[in-house]
């Protein structure tokens, strides 16, 4: 029988992940949990928030999975600890893969990696431990995304590209087969990556270039 999850976070990745888990994972969450500091409500969507210092006296590990819902803040460090933080408490750590999405029959999803709809999964992916892609990536065949790393929308990354751990990837970047991304990357919206990147390496994205007229003026759209 599946366990009722408790989420780490009450902000917008906690609301979606909420979302995702009980509309396409019919997973029933029993609670929200945060820090101490930042316990400002006694219950969201519906279901209590308790502080994560006691969270496991009111739902056990025994009885309950963790599912940790934060941000790429501190490049995916933030949500590293607090997994790290989760599985010292004893909890098993959730995840979730949505069934729109298509994955190869050889995939396993690892704890607290959360995949969305229409992300396309190749044959001979791996994908670690804490890992979110969000909504219409393609992952291409015999690529490796390390632990900790957080993909945005419509991310293209080819064949046989290695990730490394705590990378970042902005929307609809794209990397090119046959490289390999050094570790705790920041690649920015719409980069285009074409050879291997060293660690800690940050690519900003590409901005469009504001005209010198209003839309008032154009002469057609």
């Amino acid at each position: 029988m599946t366990r009722p999850i408790v989420i780490f976070g009450v902000g917008q990745i906690a609301e979606v992940f909420h979302y995702y888990v009980t509309e396409e994972g019919g997973r029933r969450v029993a609670a929200f949990t945060v820090d101490g500091k930042y316990l400002n409500e006694g219950s969201h969507l519906g279901v209590p928030v308790v502080d994560f210092e006691t969270v496991e006296k009111r739902f056990p590990p025994a009885d309950f999975d963790m599912l940790i819902a934060v941000s790429f803040r501190d490049v995916n460090r933030a949500r590293q600890r607090k997994c790290d933080e989760a599985s010292a408490k004893g909890y098993t750590l959730s995840s979730h893969v949505s069934p729109k999405a298509a994955v190869w029959s050889g995939f396993r999803p690892q704890p607290n990696t959360f995949i969305m709809e229409n992300n396309v999964i190749q044959p001979y992916v791996t994908i670690g431990r804490n890992v979110v892609l969000w909504s219409g990536n393609h992952i291409g065949h015999h690529s490796d995304i390390s632990d900790n790393c957080f993909i945005a929308s419509h991310v293209v990354v080819s064949g046989n590209v290695r990730v490394g751990q705590n990378t970042f990837i902005g929307v609809n970047a794209t990397l090119r087969d046959n490289i390999v991304i050094g570790k705790f990357n920041v690649i920015g919206a719409a980069a285009l990556i074409l050879a291997d990147t060293a660690d800690e390496a940050v690519y900003l994205g590409q901005t469009s270039t504001l005209a010198h007229l209003p839309s008032s003026r154009l002469r057609r759209i």
